[in-house]
């Protein structure tokens, strides 16, 4: 509802949203005119009363005290007349009184109206630590042995201006009336939208508004039968024999197809019955990959823009231009016609058809898992020997780092100071008993608060979750799922799988799984022409193994499970750009070890290695990479000056082909699986290189052998046997 009011969203990793705003605020301080004047006038809304730090002669901030019903402007002598001190003393207060809505300790026994005192007196934290001898009696007592949480709540407290953001970031606010109701009337928000039209024409008429109105059609209906395009052909005007020649006539074009599909039955029911279609979404997507983000936000906008006639041909002349461009790629243009666009109608039945739950299994878990939250964070206060917030990032490195004195070397840091990310509490967890129990409550907390509870919320009057799967969020083609992401579901663990149980047949069928067995490494050896690991994995045998005898130059019999596990490791690794400090942390091998077995790997596997060197070379001199089948995903940032954004880009080139031409594959197998399925069985979800089929019970048997058969058999043009496992069960935990 937001986006459709118009309001821009920003985000950036690793930056709260203080941060940013804290940051965008002193930007605009900085925007001063030839006449020293500043050029913004900025205005927080926020009931975080943090944000009076960042209040100053160019900003104020309007604190929520009841909703929007109740609120207090504070500008600087606001601030000032309130809390009895200077504007720029604010922070200091904190440190010292603390808050407790922030978890924020302060120093213990001391209250406001000391605080203010102090700071009256000695100006700032500092002044008053540095006059410490001057001051008396209990409060200095309680000042001396609070010294190390005052600080600590400074820099709790503190909101950072540095965040990666600029205000050329943040749009113009346009109110569009058509595009707002017509989100009111989806949402059945139908006395809203009254009151919302009575205030626009009130604001209309005189003339009150600093934003702009944009001038839409808002009476017309969310989804137009005139978005079938009858009679336009985008190229009728301009025959170019090096265009892609396309007659629309009989096309349905539309900015989101799957989405139109779902909002308006009769469009789902023609373009499943054959109807063509156009997707103008997918279309700039697949032109360029990297404008995913922009992709991603009109999708989740959730609303169609192409009702009045102006907005009309501009869809004509959108796809007459993509079409100009599909012209000079025309690989690209194959995967658009051949692999993306026959998805949609798939995922759009795969969202309609949904997955069960069973609501009393997950009720079950919610309870569990509450309690071992609450007990875990009980633990954790015993073994740091102090109360403090688990989640946040800050606070749990100063406890890490500066009560507990645990090792920094090695450990990355950030804007903040030393990371508490996962890889860096793996370092770690041999230092401390806290660190497991962390890890612990992390992974139970994750489950509860992104699977458990959603799960429940989300499931329908039927008890089934119906996920939304899209394509043009991830540049290599793969498809992502949301709301929930039923892809993201941990898959080596025992919380995992015991989450996977939650999700059932219906009564009297079936869910059967069929996984591609070492899918990315089968496709590497294509790509990269390994001629000796094509050979191994067509003559059927333990790829791993081989791959270990052949490095530690032992006899298939004699590799040990440890030379196994590392060979295994880097076989998957390979891709992903392992160093030998992450084959160390992943096998227990050392450093030096681990070295020395990715040498030796890559003189056994050297078309591999002069093939990931090749496709560097290519994302270079070329400035893309792209799949086997000709997807393609533009390289600019392996000539960034930043190292780290360089070696991230490289990464993301050498990944590309591999888990791209994968994603090409498990799309033109979904495509051919849903034609080929019997009548009552429906293919629900496709999570990484797998896809689950529900049927009824007399039907296992031979949707196994359409989902094995199809699925090896997808690729005849490559060298290589594709593996299919396949499996049946009650629940997913069971496939």
């Amino acid at each position: 509802m937001i986006a459709a009011l118009g309001w821009g969203f920003l985000e950036c990793d690793d930056y709260e949203a203080d941060d940013i705003i804290g940051t965008l605020a002193r930007q605009a301080d900085e925007e001063i005119d030839k006449d020293g004047n500043c050029d913004w006038d900025t205005v927080i809304v926020s009931s975080d009363l943090d944000m009076l730090q960042i209040v100053d002669e160019n900003t104020r901030m309007y604190r929520l005290l009841k909703g929007f019903s109740k609120l207090e402007e504070m500008d600087v002598p606001a601030v000032e007349e309130k809390y009895g001190i200077l504007k720029n003393q604010f922070l200091d207060l904190k440190a010292l009184k603390g808050d407790t809505s922030d978890n924020i300790p302060g120093v213990p026994g001391v209250g406001e109206k000391t605080a203010v005192k102090l700071l009256n007196e000695y100006k700032t934290l500092d002044g008053i630590y540095e006059h410490i001898d001057e001051i008396s009696g209990a409060v200095q007592k309680k000042l001396m042995a609070g010294k190390e949480s005052a600080y600590m709540s400074y820099k709790l407290g503190k909101i950072y201006t540095d965040a990666p953001v600029s205000l050329k970031d943040v749009p113009d606010l346009v109110i569009e009336p058509g595009r707002i109701e017509r989100a009111f009337s989806s949402l059945e928000f139908n006395a809203l939208k009254v009151k919302f039209k009575a205030e626009i024409a009130k604001l209309q008429a005189n003339k009150l508004t600093d934003f702009k109105i944009a001038k839409t059609d808002s009476e017309a209906s969310d989804f137009d039968e005139n978005d079938f395009i009858a009679g336009q052909s985008p190229t009728d005007n301009k025959v170019d024999v090096k265009k892609i020649e396309v007659d629309f006539s009989d096309y349905f074009v539309a900015d989101d197809i799957k989405k139109k599909m779902h909002s308006n039955g009769n469009v789902a029911e023609k373009i499943l019955a054959g109807k063509k279609f156009w997707d103008l979404s997918q279309a700039d997507f697949l032109l360029n990959p990297l404008k995913r983000i922009d992709t991603a936000e009109k999708e989740q906008s959730g609303f169609d823009f192409g009702d009045t006639e102006a907005e009309r041909q501009e869809k004509i002349a959108k796809t007459e231009k993509q079409l100009e461009d599909f012209a000079k790629v025309p690989r690209v243009y194959n995967i658009y016609t051949n692999y993306d666009l026959p998805m949609i109608p798939v995922l759009y039945k795969m969202e309609k058809k949904g997955i069960k739950i069973s609501r009393e299994y997950f009720e079950r878990m919610l309870d569990e898992y509450r309690e071992q939250v609450n007990n875990l964070e009980q633990e954790i206060y015993d073994q740091a020997g102090l109360k403090f917030n688990v989640n946040s990032p800050i606070q749990l490195a100063q406890v890490l780092f500066e009560k507990l004195q645990l090792p920094t070397k090695g450990i990355k840091k950030t804007a903040r100071g030393y990371s508490t990310g996962a890889k860096e509490l793996e370092k770690l967890k041999n230092f401390h008993a806290v660190i497991p129990k962390i890890m612990e409550y992390r992974e139970a907390s994750k489950l509860l608060s992104t699977y458990i509870a959603p799960l429940l919320e989300l499931a329908g009057v039927d008890a089934r979750v119906h996920t939304t799967f899209t394509q043009n969020v991830t540049a290599t083609g793969r498809l992502s799922s949301v709301n929930p992401n039923l892809q993201n579901i941990p898959v080596r663990s025992e919380e995992g799988r015991r989450i996977r149980t939650g999700f059932v047949a219906e009564e009297g069928k079936k869910l059967v799984s069929a996984d591609y067995s070492q899918f990315e490494l089968r496709l590497a050896a294509v790509l990269s022409g390994d001629k000796a690991l094509i050979s191994d994995f067509n003559s059927g045998i333990d790829i791993h193994t081989k791959t270990a005898a052949d490095v530690f130059n032992v006899p298939m019999g004699e590799v040990t499970k440890a030379q196994r596990r590392a060979a295994k490791t880097i076989n998957f690794g390979v891709m992903y750009g392992m160093s030998a400090k992450g084959l160390a942390d992943a096998t227990g091998m050392v450093y030096g070890e681990a070295k020395k077995f990715i040498e030796d790997y890559f003189a056994v596997r050297k078309p591999i290695r002069e093939y990931l060197d090749r496709i560097l070379k290519q994302a270079r001199e070329e400035g893309y990479v792209e799949t086997f089948y000709g997807r393609r995903r533009p390289t600019p940032d392996v000539k960034s000056s930043n190292f780290i954004v360089r070696q991230a880009a490289e990464r993301a080139a050498q990944n590309m082909p591999i888990q791209g031409t994968e994603a090409d594959l498990m799309k033109r197998a979904m495509i051919q699986v849903d034609k080929k399925l019997p009548e009552g069985a429906d293919l629900l979800l496709q999570v990484h290189d797998s896809m689950i089929i529900e049927c009824s019970e007399e039907q296992v048997e031979e949707v196994s052998k359409i989902l094995k058969e199809t699925m090896e058999g997808i690729a005849p043009e490559l060298p290589i046997k594709l593996a299919v496992e396949v499996t049946s069960g009650d629940n997913w935990g069971e496939l």
